[in-house]
């Protein structure tokens, strides 16, 4: 199981728009990089403010060598599709393919409408727009002249460059089996599109029901496989005691997501040996990659001790 770290390009956002303390982000990147872990990085645009993602990744693709960069999870919808073909190519030859893409369409709040409005975009197709998405990108990935007509946009024989860094492309992990809730579309666009899956806030139950759905989705569409990457975005804070972990996560989450905090499913929270635990759970039930967002706002302080503390247990 790899693990790598949620960049705090929210949390330092929020401790100031006009003068974030970015240098937060590019140690943490640095050190993950040296530890054999991975960067991601969310996306929101007015929901909720951060640093912009890709951009952020090309940044980190310059400033580290090994750590694979994932999204977690990108909005595909809010874009265009060809400009945002061409921007993922281009990170993934900038990071040599360390590219790796989770995919969702966001959830189904008023707060998540609004922000679909002020992209100039319609909220009611994003499951749409993001099948549509991942359809060009692969096509245009290919190097051959792409004919299509989509959603406001026409190809007519056109090719973009730089290519991906290989033929595949990047992985595409696309969501599905957030919070526990089995959509029937959700695990189809998985069978159909993805290369895996990206989910949170699951049980272990979750993870082993939401891997033998996928297996069986891939199956029904003469893409069967025995394994997939399943990667499960997760929170973590370590803290002598369990209960002041959990306040601490609980009051970090409402900043975060401005109220409406879902504990549910595992959270590394405690003593370092409780995270562990934790983790090791996640590895039993089939994770192959987490994503941790460690709560606080002593982020940089938190990953250092998760290197010295925790990553051990999970060295090779």
């Amino acid at each position: 199981m790899r693990l790598g770290m949620l960049l705090p390009h929210r949390a330092v956002v929020l401790a100031s728009a006009r003068r974030p303390p970015l240098e937060q982000c590019w140690i943490a990147a640095r050190a993950c990089d040296r530890a054999g872990m991975d960067l991601w990085v969310g996306d929101s645009i007015v929901a909720k403010p951060r640093l912009e993602p890709l951009t952020t990744l090309a940044y980190c693709a310059a400033i580290t060598t090994r750590a694979r960069l994932g999204t977690a999870v990108l909005l595909p919808a809010l874009r265009q599709p060809t400009v945002t073909a061409h921007m993922l190519a281009n990170i993934d030859q900038l990071s040599a393919g360390r590219l790796v893409l989770g995919l969702g369409v966001g959830w189904p709040l008023p707060v998540i409408e609004r922000e679909w409005q002020a992209c100039g975009r319609v909220h009611t197709r994003r499951a749409r727009d993001l099948e549509e998405h991942i359809v060009v990108w692969r096509k245009l990935w290919s190097g051959a002249p792409v004919s299509f007509e989509g959603s406001g946009f026409k190809l007519t024989e056109h090719t973009i460059g730089p290519l991906p860094w290989t033929e595949a492309g990047p992985p595409l992990l696309i969501t599905a089996g957030n919070r526990g809730e089995f959509i029937a579309a959700q695990i189809e666009r998985v069978g159909r599109l993805g290369d895996g899956v990206i989910t949170t806030y699951v049980t272990e139950d979750d993870i082993r029901r939401l891997r033998d759905s996928c297996l069986e989705a891939f199956s029904r569409h003469g893409r069967t496989r025995a394994e997939f990457p399943l990667c499960v975005y997760t929170t973590v804070r370590i803290g002598p005691e369990i209960a002041a972990a959990e306040r601490e996560t609980r009051a970090f989450l409402d900043r975060y997501y401005g109220g409406g905090v879902n504990f549910r499913g595992l959270m590394g929270l405690g003593p370092s040996a409780a995270v562990i635990e934790v983790l090791q759970r996640y590895r039993a039930a089939g994770v192959t990659d987490l994503c941790i967002r460690f709560a606080g706002e002593d982020q940089v302080a938190q990953l250092e001790q998760f290197i010295a503390e925790v990553l051990p247990a999970f060295a090779g």
